[in-house]
């Protein structure tokens, strides 16, 4: 291989590896834009979940947790828990039931 013929294999490689850092500079960027409008668009929706948090109460039940409803409210919500309790079919009927038993 002759002096000429390897000075330009090295040219080609470095204008390819010219060529691949171009384009990882380009992924690079669009991979941060991409980046922010995600954090812009987590931070909309974290400010829409904040305003229908306030206007609407949660109601659970009274005995397993579970979650029945929501309530919404025209006044938003202010020193009032977000949660208020139910009582879901099944812990009804098991109460009822206990209850019957009780009674003689």
């Amino acid at each position: 291989m002759t002096l000429r013929h390897r000075r330009m294999l090295r040219l080609a490689q470095s204008s390819q590896l010219r060529q691949l850092n171009a384009l990882w500079l380009l992924r690079a960027r669009e991979a941060r834009q991409e980046s922010r409008r995600l954090r812009q668009h987590a931070r909309a929706l974290q400010e829409r979940y904040q305003h229908w948090r306030q206007r609407c109460l949660l109601v659970a039940c009274t005995w397993c947790q579970k979650h029945l409803s929501w309530q919404y409210l025209d006044q938003p919500l202010v020193d009032l828990p977000p949660t208020s309790h139910g009582v879901c079919p099944p812990c009804f009927e098991t109460q009822v039931q206990a209850l019957r038993r009780r009674k003689p």
